[in-house]
């Protein structure tokens, strides 16, 4: 069987290291645990000497457990929870990998080596009976295995940057193979290649069995925290994974699971700087979440955790924090934008011009990927994340550009989005790739995210159907989930072209069996834009009145986002919220009593943002506990409970 990894070198580093002066406080004692079959894995125990019976934060890796005891100073920030005064730790090498190599079993159910190391660990003296999990990408999918086994002492789980099922889409995007991704897995020594995975091109029984497999969402019976970035690997598998659990895990933690959704690469969670850009505030979210989390479940601690919102998520170009129920909940309106002659976005199709643009893609020289989710953790020259394409994609004659003017108001996309092209080619397959990218005023083409399409995958990935050459056909790309706000006086701008190399395989054009050597032919391909044929991007957002150029709207009477919540101590919250025309509001501070301690004056119409520094009228810092928001104006009002901490 197939299995998913996505385990680049660089999140070793970023989930896993910690600093010198945390670690000092503990040194480890290499141990053995010993399994159900009789075999053992290696440990590495962190206890305080001499300290009391602890709840055990434990991280299972393929990564070798030594790299805990190095020093990294690699980033500034790390993902990873560590307070030795309220926790012990136990790393440990997953069977088959680095000091458990020996007990290696092909096909073994590392899920239930997690479950043996839970019981082991519950049953020492310095632990108190109550264990979590924590970890990202590998360390995130054993977590998952551990959970369905449901070892009595687990308590709860942190999964970062993975999802739970395996399935044809890890390692295809819109038909076409993800090359680097699988490259970079056999170089990491996992026993994955890319023969493996190109004997089977289609998405047939073989692929839905396995995810059949996967698919134990109904199995997890602890709270979880999931951690992604809108340019991981697979943010939309993400958050697919956080709904299911909240739909099939067990129903006494279905309301418990959280979902964070920051502006991070794969590599890069908890990190500020991301790319060609900085995101105020996305410094050490995960961790400070994750300690919050352990804190409640593992210690009892009265934190206000269970008010913390479902789904928290960044929204980029605003770089503000936001919250929601469900993020399916957003996304409620479609923006529509137009492709026209002279490389246009438009609100409406145009009829008149030229008819399409052409533009040939060469397998022999393909268009290079940059930025966005790409990843090798062998090469430190590999750009990732939100990066300026211009020089690299966009100067390069095998693209077309097509590009807003300048936006007279806020774009903002809550959702996913699809390239719906009509196309015309000399060829019986190729490719059709997408960058959207944020053009900021000074000219920089800022990457958000890419996507490609196999045309003989158009009418579904179960099923090969060529084109005949000089037909026109439709072709939906579709893009991943993302939360950004192109800016008043920014532009939006998508790339096509016919290739995305290495992240994405190449097309040779000649329509025979893919992934085999054979003759390679330049292909010549038509977009057009006509209004029989109109080619159009479609993008979800949350307001359906955005557009390039200003509409008015009445809004909903509602509060929308607080954050942080809880609120710590010298923070600053912000609260957004929406208010209607005609009708002056307020935001009212009160005790759980109904005495008001603060009145926060805001405005008469759309949506505003007020901050509030934790302090009553006179200034002065209120005492921890929980408080009410009152939104009100002509006789509507709105509530949020929020909850302060010291």
């Amino acid at each position: 069987m197939i299995r998913r990894f996505c385990f680049p070198l660089l999140v070793v580093t970023l989930v896993l290291l910690c600093s010198r002066p945390a670690f000092s406080q503990l040194r480890a004692q290499e141990t053995d645990i010993p399994m159900r079959d009789g075999r053992t894995l290696a440990a590495d125990v962190y206890v305080n000497p001499g300290s009391r019976a602890k709840p055990v934060i434990l991280v299972q890796t393929p990564y070798n457990k030594a790299l805990y005891r190095l020093n990294f100073s690699l980033y500034r920030q790390t993902a990873f929870p560590l307070d030795s005064s309220r926790y012990q730790y136990v790393i440990a090498d997953w069977r088959g990998f680095y000091a458990s190599k020996d007990a290696d079993v092909p096909g073994y159910d590392r899920g239930l080596d997690g479950y043996d190391i839970v019981e082991w660990i519950a049953s020492q003296p310095w632990c108190n009976g109550k264990v979590a999990t924590h970890g990202g990408s590998a360390l995130g999918m054993i977590q998952f295995q551990t959970a369905r086994h449901r070892p009595p002492h687990l308590v709860c789980a942190a999964p970062m940057i993975k999802d739970i099922k395996t399935n044809y889409f890890d390692y295809y995007y819109g038909g076409v193979l993800r090359r680097e991704h699988v490259e970079t897995l056999g170089k990491l020594g996992f026993a994955i290649s890319i023969a493996q995975v190109t004997s089977r091109p289609v998405e047939d029984a073989f692929w839905k069995g396995i995810e059949q497999q996967s698919d134990i969402s109904d199995e997890i019976g602890v709270p979880m925290l999931l951690v992604s970035g809108w340019f991981d690997h697979f943010p939309d598998d993400v958050i697919q994974t956080f709904e299911d659990l909240r739909a099939y895990s067990d129903p006494a933690v279905r309301a418990q699971h959280r979902l964070i959704m920051g502006p991070w690469t794969h590599s890069g969670v908890d990190r500020e700087e991301q790319g060609d850009l900085t995101f105020p505030n996305a410094a050490n979210v995960a961790r400070e979440a994750a300690l919050a989390f352990f804190d409640y479940y593992l210690n009892g601690a009265k934190n206000g955790w269970p008010l913390t919102p479902r789904v928290r998520y960044y929204q980029m170009g605003e770089n503000e924090w936001r919250d929601c129920e469900r993020w399916s909940d957003l996304g409620a309106s479609e923006h529509r934008l137009f492709l026209a002659d002279g490389g246009r976005l438009l609100r409406a199709p145009e009829d008149g011009g030229a008819e399409s643009d052409l533009f040939r893609t060469d397998p022999r020289d393909p268009s290079p990927s940059h930025g966005a989710a790409r990843f090798d953790p062998f090469d430190p020259s590999v750009a990732v994340g939100p990066v300026d394409i211009r020089d690299v994609v966009e100067s390069r004659g095998d693209v077309l550009l097509y590009t807003t003017d300048v936006l007279e108001e806020d774009l903002r996309v809550t959702g996913s989005g699809t390239l719906r092209l009509s196309v015309r080619c000399d060829v019986s397959d190729a490719d059709f790739s997408v960058r959207l990218c944020d053009v900021f005023p000074d000219g920089r083409s800022i990457i958000l995210t890419d996507a490609i399409h196999r045309a003989r995958f158009r009418e579904g990935t179960d099923r090969e159907v060529l084109m005949t050459p000089g037909s026109v056909y439709t072709i939906d790309i579709q893009l991943q989930e993302l939360a950004h706000t192109f800016l008043e006086g920014h532009r939006l701008r998508v790339v096509i072209g016919g290739a995305d190399y290495p992240r994405f395989d190449v097309n040779l054009h000649n329509g025979g069996e893919m992934y085999t050597a054979g003759d390679t032919l330049v292909a010549s391909s038509e977009v057009l834009h006509t209004i029989v044929h109109p080619s159009m991007l479609l993008l979800e957002t949350d307001d359906a009145g955005t557009s390039v150029s200003p509409t008015s709207q009445a809004t909903a009477f509602r509060i929308e986002h607080v954050w942080p919540q809880p609120l710590s101590a010298g923070g600053t919250m912000q609260i957004s919220y929406r208010a209607e025309p005609g009708r002056p509001s307020h935001i009212r501070v009160s005790d759980l009593l109904g005495r008001t301690l603060r009145v926060l004056d805001g405005g008469s119409a759309g949506s505003h943002t007020l901050r509030w520094d934790g302090c009553d009228a006179e200034g002065r810092l209120l005492s921890p506990g929980i408080y009410l928001l009152t939104l009100t104006g002509n006789g509507q009002r709105d509530l949020r409970p929020v909850t302060i901490l010291r």
